[in-house]
């Protein structure tokens, strides 16, 4: 049987909270988290190593049509931002907007590990 090792570290309390927030979010302890983080980054090395380029398109108008655009637009905003809070390893590329601000389209790359498509 093999014996885990601790070992003790120090963090600034920003990066503390980002911890706290993303084990929380990933359903595991702070410890849990930080194991995982490692192993992606220490143990992940397949040949298929680098980064896949993605965009989505986001209707600002169709799910909140009593809403004003720049409310609508501001909820689009919000949502995309969340994707990016909840998902670290992405990387955003561009945000443009589209036929007079009702729809935004987003550019973002993510590890190629992950990609559906390679």
């Amino acid at each position: 049987m093999t014996e885990d090792a601790q070992l003790k570290i120090r963090l600034s309390q920003e990066l503390k909270s980002i911890l706290e927030e993303r084990s929380k979010l990933n359903n595991r302890t702070m410890n849990g988290e930080i194991v995982n983080i490692l192993e992606q980054a220490l143990l992940n090395t397949k040949a298929d190593s680098g980064r896949s380029i993605y965009f989505q398109d986001m209707n600002c108008i169709e799910d909140y049509p009593k809403e004003p655009l720049h409310e609508r637009t501001a909820r689009v905003e919000s949502m995309i931002s969340d994707v990016f809070y909840r998902n670290p390893q992405y990387q955003l590329i561009n945000i443009e907007t589209l036929n007079d601000g009702k729809k935004i389209r987003y550019w973002y790359s993510i590890p190629r590990s992950e990609s559906f498509r390679d």
